[in-house]
This record gives C-alpha cells, sequence and structure tokens, in this order.
C-alpha cells in the first residue's frame, strides 16, 4: 500500500474518533438543555397552577390582602376608605347626570 494511501486512512480514522468524541459532548450538552427544560416545564405549571388558584379565590385574597392593609396601615386604609366611599356616591349622583349628557349627545348626533 503506498504511503499516501497509508496517510489518507490514518487521516480519516483520527477525524471519525474526532467526530465520535464530538457525538458524545453534543449529547451531553443536549441532556443538561433538557434538563433545564424540563425544570422550566415544571415551573410554568407551577405558576399556572397558582393563578388558578388566586383566581379561585380572588375574593378571600383581597379580604386577607385588605385587612393586612388595615392592620398595617390603619391610617392609609381609612383614608382609602373614605376615597371609595366618596367616590361611589360621587358615582351614584353623577350616573343620572351621565346619562342625561349621554342621551342629549344620542339626540344631537341622531341617533
Amino acid at each position: 500500500m503506498p504511503p499516501e494511501q497509508v496517510e489518507l486512512l490514518l487521516r480519516k480514522q483520527r477525524l471519525q474518533l474526532r467526530i465520535a468524541q464530538q457525538r458524545v459532548a453534543c449529547v451531553g450538552l443536549l441532556e443538561e438543555v433538557e434538563g433545564l427544560l424540563s425544570t422550566a416545564r415544571s415551573l410554568r405549571g407551577l405558576g399556572a397552577r397558582v393563578g388558578d388558584l388566586l383566581r379561585g379565590h380572588s375574593s378571600a385574597l383581597g379580604a386577607a390582602l385588605g385587612a393586612l392593609f388595615l392592620v398595617w396601615r390603619p391610617r392609609g386604609a381609612l383614608r382609602w376608605l373614605r376615597r371609595g366611599w366618596l367616590l361611589w356616591l360621587g358615582l351614584r349622583r353623577g350616573r343620572g347626570r351621565l346619562q342625561a349628557w349621554a342621551s342629549l349627545l344620542g339626540r344631537l348626533a341622531g341617533i
């Protein structure tokens, strides 16, 4: 066998060994990525379950947060309650005026 052919066969063998090492390295990297994706998938599922729980018990959560705010900052909570009460009263009184304006604008626009 000529020496050039032996050299080519040896080079081919070295390249095949290098390719096998690279393949093993790639498989290792893919296993790491797969583990990260599995963790992300489980965290996403946990987030979805927490979101469902919060949506299902939103009134209890709101009451708990309101009670916590009332205990933590009583002056601030009472101030916000007063503002909310005044806003509610203003909306009740202003609803009739708003309906009157809407009907007036409707008549002017020809609706």
